[in-house]
């Protein structure tokens, strides 16, 4: 998978992919303490998942197996794809969201550094759209339900073996109401991913200016539907955004090379998830953003480099 860093000579694609899945750890075990031990379980089998079909993958593409393991990109994105997906998702969309994102994304474009879009957002949209009426309402911070369920609860769950739980009282929304705002238990992972964010970004693993667009994006847009300051920026800690914005959208394959067209990359993924939050269907909606903006990054290139050329070369060249 093409996360987060193209290898260089000095900082090879495995050490690339040690420090992010290091980097990740914080975050997730604060979302773990949060919200139980569905979070570690996930993560088991994104992982061990990951694993299988990259090493199937790569054997039937005629791929030295060993070798093709060996950067760890498949723990990268296991990791990445258990923390993206819903919490206590049934063991079998957690293998479709797994051979999505490595055999219809990674391999189908040809291999590692060559895919489009996201591969973790490829695996999450097809949870999304298509099993949307069958997965669990998300546990907010002020009623995390699945903090009461132990590892035997949670498997049995998983792998569809005991009846699925009466949660129909709870809701997922994660949208802002208007003038109706209290301050509730903070998304405690999202301070994880932060300060694990920051450390890839002091280690130039990552790019900061995407997530600092993305941030300010959502927040601007958010005050502009109507909100007030504190509601939008208590609007980034909601969901996975904050793991979205440091973790995902800051990949470098699938997003503009040029410092411009970052900042236009992340406020367009930053506007789009308002959008989607404000009027969309789904309550949040990072997984399409990403993907759209994705789609968008030929001409966001294209968009920075004019915008950075002077107006007397546009001009002449005409």
């Amino acid at each position: 998978m093409s996360l987060l860093l193209r290898p260089t000579a000095h900082r090879p694609l495995r050490t690339v992919m040690l420090l992010v899945s290091l980097c990740l750890m914080p975050g997730t075990a604060l979302y773990a303490w949060q919200f139980g031990v569905v979070v570690w379980l996930q993560s088991f089998w994104c992982v061990l998942l990951a694993l299988c079909f990259e090493a199937g993958l790569l054997r039937l593409r005629g791929h030295n197996v060993r070798e093709g393991l060996s950067d760890l990109s498949w723990l990268v994105l296991g990791l990445i794809l258990a923390r993206a997906l819903p919490l206590m998702v049934p063991l079998w969309m957690m293998a479709l969201a797994s051979f999505a994102a490595l055999a219809l994304c990674k391999h189908g474009s040809g291999g590692l550094g060559r895919n489009r879009l996201n591969p973790a957002m490829v695996g999450l949209g097809i949870i999304a759209i298509c099993f949307y009426q069958q997965l669990y309402p998300a546990p907010s911070n002020y009623a995390p339900w699945t903090l009461t369920l132990d590892a035997k609860a949670v498997l049995l769950q998983q792998l569809q073996m005991a009846p699925r739980l009466d949660l129909d009282a709870f809701a997922g929304a994660t949208q802002l109401a208007k003038n109706q705002f209290t301050l509730i238990t903070p998304n405690l992972s999202g301070y994880g991913y932060i300060a694990g964010g920051l450390i890839l970004a002091v280690l130039r693993v990552i790019r900061i200016e995407i997530p600092l667009a993305m941030l300010a994006s959502t927040v601007l847009l958010c005050m502009a539907a109507g909100h007030t300051p504190l509601e939008s920026l208590y609007s980034l800690s909601l969901g996975g955004y904050l793991f979205t914005a440091f973790f995902i959208a800051t990949d470098p394959v699938t997003s503009p090379d040029t410092r411009a067209g970052r900042i236009l990359f992340g406020v367009a993924i930053g506007a789009l998830t308002e959008l989607i939050r404000e009027f969309g269907l789904y309550a949040d909606g990072l997984c399409f953003a990403v993907l759209a903006a994705n789609l968008l990054v030929p001409q966001i290139d294209r968009l920075a480099l004019r915008m950075q050329r002077p107006w007397y070369t546009a001009k002449t060249s005409h």
